[in-house]
């Protein structure tokens, strides 16, 4: 499951957003949990076969739910099936015997006629209806929203399939299954597997779609996405490749999603197995909860991933693509056993993504998307909370959806190849897909997996990165002494030991470079403090500790300012070059501004490019602001864009002219525009108001530039600008740019009890993201938690850009 993207131009994947975060670290489980295990089963499902109508007009569905089940112990004779919200209208034996039921809260419990005894099987059919407000969603126009299209869809990870059929929701029993789908005429069904047939009615004005889906998978993974589509075929190595998409989003789809082949080529080549299912098909929904999921052979998109051509200037859905074409394996084809081994999808599905991004746009991209998922997972460690990648202890898998999950379980692999090597790291990878497919796996049967394929003992390297929380955080100390020709280097680390966090033990590069040489070391760090004393044949004139950031970690490095300042301009690697950035900054030296100030304009990567402009805002001189004035003609738009946004750091009248001007005259680049608008309006200029009122008629991609502009409001703290927000919150507004507004309008108005009076009544809109903002803006999220008072999953909505990483 991939979460949803509010900007995909940074490539900074699936960020929390919440304005009311708490002020330092909590721990993970909510008060009150419990630990929680893998279901007990009663008996084997083989098959589910669903036979739904789908009303659109009542937002209504009924049908039939017919699963074939076989005893798992002598004597089986209850059946219990997960049911919330659905009405049963009759249970039976497919020979059409009827079935006394009892309905409870949750469940729906079937009786047989008599004990089944082990070996046989029995296809039982619940018949129901309902209203489903979780699991199937129904999309439609409406006065305030007339161009919205007509869609149904489902989604039913974590445990919400129960929500809009009866079955077995939990992710530890495989079965085939079909869908039989009556939906109007007008629109396309698409559901997992084979079609099998296409009826239509012409009296009743239906179409009937009938999907099949002959190799055994999990329930959450059952879909069914419904509406007016085009289909754009494609192909990989005979598989059949679609993408399903409303009229006229064709080129938007090409853009989107085109390079699906060349993915599915890599990651055949990587896994060590082909494709493994009978197509490929995707399909962009409205109003989708989260970015993508991977729903066996038919993975459910955003429609937001459909770029049109300004956005794909610089921003790119290929992330998102990538990582759920990788949950075909991971996820799918091997499952995790029960939700605390969920980073054994998620884990695997961001780290491919990544690997994509090797593989396509080279290795500076590569770590500079493994340094930015470091950076947003230590953000989640250290401002909220910090847990071990499994745990038992929460309330709602949901709540383990998180940046541990994504982001560090990427890490951990990557430090896994880092020990391992390349070869021994993707042999591991293609021994533990063939051995596990069509099973499921809990992060044992990954360690197993490893030491199987390598004989390396890797239950140290699980202990501290998996079982354990936490990172080292790293102290760097280097010495010259020129009499002996001696470096000394002093490591140590200094995170807080507790229970769950230790000394990390970790083999790490140290590295030397001087004109015309170089000189490596590979050392073993078991210790809180080591102190090496490494011969060098001269002074070098360049240091670096882990070169390539293989080590999940924060550092501080001391080192000499020269060293810094040599590194930004000559390290080969740009996570280096970035280090070195932050470190020049912090000296607010000039010849530092000067250094930074050609890292903008000059740096062969735009990451550097962006990460040095951030280093200049951070100086917040004004030798550093008239550099970033200067730096607004670097070409690559995500570089400008980090200009734009640094000159933020800076409350003045030459700023403000700059992004006004910037804003008349417009940019190639929607997020530049955007950031525009944003920057403006932390000037506090007397002259910034108009501008923004103005930036507020402008279309984007993603609503980018009204959100940005409402932001700019809210931090101009004009107090004309309430009444604009409180305009753009309406219903009838862009949803995206609805939430902005109500985040400026508690800004604005936080003085003012009318202002939590106006919040308050969007804590029952009928959008979630509306009301997720609502109670951010209002300080009340922690009433929208409980998943009841949302009739939704929580949702992590997402910040950033799908250049990286949902």
């Amino acid at each position: 499951m991939g979460l949803f993207h509010l900007n995909w131009a940074d490539g900074c994947d699936r960020v929390w957003e919440s304005t009311a975060m708490a002020a330092g670290r909590r721990p993970f489980p909510m008060p009150g949990a419990k630990p929680q295990y893998a279901r007990d089963r009663t008996f084997h499902l083989h098959h589910i076969r669903l036979e739904i109508e789908i009303d659109v007009e009542n937002k209504r569905i009924a049908g039939s739910s017919s699963l074939t089940v076989s005893p798992v112990v002598e004597g089986l004779q209850t059946i219990e099936l997960d049911a919330i919200e659905l009405t049963i209208r009759g249970a039976r034996l497919d020979s059409g015997e009827p079935l006394p039921f009892e309905v409870g809260d949750k469940t729906v419990r079937v009786r047989l006629p008599e004990p089944m005894a082990q070996g046989r099987r029995a296809t039982v059919r619940i018949d129901y209806e309902g209203t489903p407000r979780r699991g199937l969603y129904f999309v439609g126009p409406d006065d305030a929203y007339p161009d919205k299209p007509t869609q149904v869809w489902t989604q039913g990870q974590d445990q919400d399939s129960r929500y809009w059929f009866p079955c077995y929701d939990y992710p530890n029993q495989r079965a085939t299954s079909e869908v039989i789908a009556t939906v109007p005429e007008r629109f396309f069904a698409l559901s997992n597997g084979r079609l099998v047939e296409t009826r239509h009615d012409p009296g009743r004005k239906t179409k009937t779609y009938h999907w099949s889906q002959e190799q055994p998978h999990v329930t959450y993974l059952i879909t069914l996405a419904a509406g007016e589509y085009v289909e754009i075929a494609d192909s990989h190595d005979g598989v059949p490749v679609q993408y399903y998409v409303p009229p006229g989003r064709e080129e938007d789809a090409k853009r989107a999603m085109g390079n699906t082949p060349k993915m599915m080529e890599l990651f055949n080549e990587l896994i060590g197995l082909p494709y493994p299912w009978a197509k490929y098909a995707q399909i962009t929904v409205a109003d989708f909860i989260f970015g993508g999921m991977e729903n066996t052979t038919a993975t459910t998109l955003t429609d937001s991933a459909l770029l049109d051509a300004r956005a794909k200037i610089d921003a790119s859905s290929d992330p998102l693509v990538a990582h759920e074409l990788a949950h075909q394996w991971f996820g799918d084809l091997l499952t995790c056993k029960d939700w605390s081994h969920a980073w054994l999808n998620e884990g695997f599905a961001t780290y491919f993504e990544a690997l994509f991004t090797e593989r396509h746009l080279g290795l500076d991209e590569f770590r500079y998307e493994l340094f930015r998922n470091a950076r947003i997972y230590l953000g989640e460690e250290s401002a909220r909370y910090r847990r071990p990648l499994v745990t038992r202890v929460y309330d709602d898998p949901i709540e383990l959806f998180d940046r541990h999950l994504y982001e560090k379980g990427c890490l951990v692999l990557h430090m896994l190849r880092y020990v391992l090597g390349d070869e021994l790291f993707f042999k591991a990878v293609r021994h533990y897909a063939q051995k596990h497919r069509d099973g499921f796996v809990g992060t044992e049967e990954l360690r197993q997996a490893i030491e199987e394929a390598t004989g390396r003992t890797m239950e140290a390297f699980f202990d501290q990165w998996v079982y354990k929380a936490g990172h080292p955080d790293f102290k760097v100390k280097y010495t010259w002494d020129d009499e002996t020709k001696l470096a000394e280097v002093t490591v140590s680390q200094s995170q807080e030991a507790d229970g769950d966090t230790s000394v990390f033990h970790m083999p790490v590069v140290i590295d030397f470079s001087w004109d015309g040489g170089s000189k490596s070391f590979k050392l073993q760090l078991e210790e809180q403090e080591h102190r090496f004393h490494l011969p060098l044949d001269q002074k070098p004139l360049l240091m670096r500790f882990d070169p390539g950031n293989h080590i999940l970690k924060t550092i501080e490095e001391e080192l000499p300012k020269e060293m810094h300042l040599y590194r930004l301009a000559h390290d080969d690697d740009v996570v280096g070059r970035i280090r070195a950035a932050g470190a020049v900054a912090k000296t607010g030296a000039p010849d530092g501004i000067v250094a930074l100030k050609r890292a903008v304009l000059d740096d062969g990567f735009w990451g550097v490019q962006a990460e040095a402009a951030r280093a200049l805002g951070s100086v917040k001189s004004t030798a550093a602001r008239d550099a970033l004035l200067e730096c607004l003609s670097v070409q690559h738009p995500k570089a400008r864009r980090a200009v734009v946004a640094a000159l933020g750091e800076f409350k003045d009248e030459a700023v403000a002219e700059a992004m006004a001007r910037l804003l008349a005259e417009g940019d190639e680049s929607y997020f530049a525009e955007a950031e525009a608008a944003r920057t403006l309006g932390k000037t506090r200029s007397g002259k910034a108001f108009e501008p923004l009122v103005q930036a507020l008629e402008r279309d984007s991609y993603m609503e980018v530039i009204r959100t940005a502009a409402l932001d700019g409001l809210a931090q101009l703290r004009d107090e004309r600008g309430l009444e604009v927000a409180k305009g753009w919150a309406q219903y009838g507004k862009p949803e995206m740019v609805r939430g902005a507004a109500l985040v400026a309008a508690a800004k604005l108005g936080e003085e003012k009890k009318e202002t939590v009076e106006f919040l308050t009544d969007y804590l029952r809109d009928t959008s979630l993201r509306v009301r997720l903002r609502a109670a951010d803006a209002s300080g009340r999220r922690l009433l929208l938690i409980h998943r009841e008072y949302m009739c939704l999953p929580p949702v992590r909505l997402c910040s950033s850009a799908a250049s990286s990483r949902g």
